[in-house]
């Protein structure tokens, strides 16, 4: 069983667009992405989440989107099915960050109360990628 300790978590990215003209309601479409990358020794792994929000008139008057990013101690991670254990535990463990920036985010924008809607991940649904040609992990 793999574990997982958060060292850092940082917003990466923040972007706001709010040309709405009233204060009625708006629908919003999401795109969520949500990635790990595991250093060469597999004791550190950087995740990074992204959430983005956009109107669905024909106006798009307002978008918003949030990258987080968590750099997390490792241990135990041996096998595949161990990455996709970590993979679920990192998200699990970001949420809460990524909640708070793009609700302070909304509230500064004059949309106060706005929750991001939690993704139910799971270990049968994660994808590992192929591993990328520079491992270097950000310093943190």
């Amino acid at each position: 069983m793999a574990n997982i300790q958060l060292i850092h978590q940082r917003t990466k990215e923040v972007h706001l667009r709010n040309e709405t003209r009233s204060l009625g309601q708006l629908q919003l479409k999401s795109n969520f992405n949500f990635s790990v990358r595991f250093a060469p020794d597999g004791k550190r792994c950087v995740a990074t989440v992204y959430q983005s929000f956009e109107d669905k008139s024909e106006q798009q008057a307002f978008s918003a989107s949030v990258t987080l990013e968590g750099a997390f101690a490792c241990r135990d991670v041996l096998s595949d099915e161990d990455k996709k254990e970590v993979h679920v535990a990192a998200y699990d463990a970001l949420y809460p960050y990524l909640n708070t920036a793009v609700n302070q985010l909304f509230s500064a924008s004059g949309i106060p109360g706005f929750m991001v809607r939690k993704m139910e991940l799971k270990q049968t649904n994660v994808v590992l990628g192929k591993k990328s040609k520079d491992p270097t992990l950000p310093i943190v």
